[in-house]
């Protein structure tokens, strides 16, 4: 019996998705089952498929991982020699195709607990599976003129890369209460960093940066920047799946138009928290991180 397949984003990779469609890429995917609850969540009984093309990136291009390396297979599709992994976070199939960087990828619930609907299934069954729907994507995109492969795009970030301001060390370190522990402060420019995946393509393409602390005793705090995308947030709410995923809140500070969205994990406190201030949209992803985003905006403003 053929399953019922329905339009969907994964809410585990919904921020990708939203980034990705705003750097001028594509992003479409599909769900069998129920869907997943939660970001990060493994329950349930849920497939996505997925198809991303970011064009003029086909040079940035890098295999997909297979556990902690590059992989090393490779299949014929059509002309194409792409490259597949199969493992825990999924399947994938990559390659370069004319100008673009195509990622095909199916992932499942409960591929590490058990109970998936691919278990028992070999690994490479699953791949065979997907080759139609890549052996179509990447037609498409070889035949695909100049002007078919242009699609709408956000403003890329054109400043400097800085944790000051709203983001200075002070404010966020005295949200979190640290009590006088050993903190180091740190600048993470995707634009300076190796790219490993297709996201890392995206996000250098727009100018994501992080400002990460640690704190010895506390953990790590990570705060995600992303200047001009803050129109996605909303849009994230409305993507199929999602209102499972991110609950709204009300942060102090903010103001009419602003957004805010806690992302409803198990692990509780730790839930990321992406909000907009002014035009830039952020990610914190902390324990209590509602207070280091109350934070930011107080530095702000």
């Amino acid at each position: 019996m053929t399953p019922d397949v329905a339009k969907a984003v994964q809410p585990s990779h919904a921020l990708e998705h939203a980034l990705l469609t705003g750097a001028g890429g594509l992003a479409c995917s599909w769900r069998v089952g129920a869907g997943q609850l939660a970001i990060g969540a493994e329950q349930g009984d849920w497939a996505y498929l997925s198809i991303d093309v970011l064009p003029d990136a086909a040079l940035d291009w890098v295999p997909p991982y297979a556990g902690d390396a590059p992989s090393a297979e490779h299949r014929k599709v059509g002309q194409i020699e792409a490259t597949t992994a199969a493992g825990e976070s999924g399947w994938r199939i990559s390659a370069p195709v004319e100008s673009a960087w195509v990622d095909v990828r199916v992932t499942s619930s409960a591929v590490i607990s058990g109970g998936s609907r691919f278990e028992g299934a070999p690994l490479m069954s699953v791949l065979d599976g997907m080759m139609p729907a890549a052996e179509e994507s990447f037609a498409a995109v070889t035949a695909a003129t100049s002007k078919q492969m242009s699609w709408p795009a956000l403003p890329f970030r054109e400043s400097e890369a800085r944790c000051d301001g709203g983001l200075n060390q002070v404010g966020i370190e005295n949200a979190l209460q640290l009590n006088g522990a050993p903190v180091e402060y740190s600048l993470l420019d995707s634009r300076e960093k190796t790219i490993d995946a297709l996201s890392d393509a995206v996000e250098a393409r727009i100018g994501v940066f992080r400002c990460e602390l640690f704190a010895e005793g506390f953990g790590y705090t990570e705060i995600t920047v992303v200047r001009d995308f803050q129109t996605i947030l909303a849009e994230l709410t409305t993507l199929p799946d999602m209102a499972s995923a991110l609950e709204p809140i009300v942060l102090e500070g903010s103001v009419e138009g602003e957004t805010a969205l806690q992302a409803r994990r198990d692990d509780g406190p730790h839930s990321p928290l992406y909000f907009t201030l002014g035009q830039t949209l952020y990610g914190v992803s902390s324990d209590g991180p509602a207070t280091v985003a109350e934070a930011i905006i107080a530095q702000t403003r």
